[in-house]
């Protein structure tokens, strides 16, 4: 019988805006997963969707001083 490895995974760090990590942690306290889980899917839904493409189909949003613009 052969075993197949598991895929490696590689730790990362993001800093979020509160209330985007207070909207992921809602989520997956209300569907019992956790936060991680969260993030994890929805950057490889992004990388499916978008990860051939060589510009992105998104710009981060200007911040000024008193918030967003």
């Amino acid at each position: 019988m052969s075993a197949v490895a598991p895929k490696k995974s590689v730790r990362t760090s993001v800093l979020l805006p509160e209330d985007a990590h207070a909207r992921i942690q809602a989520l997956a306290d209300a569907n019992h997963i956790s936060a991680a889980w969260v993030i994890r899917a929805a950057v490889l839904r992004f990388l499916e969707e978008h990860g051939d493409q060589e510009e992105l189909p998104l710009r981060l949003p200007k911040v000024t001083r008193g918030g967003r613009q």
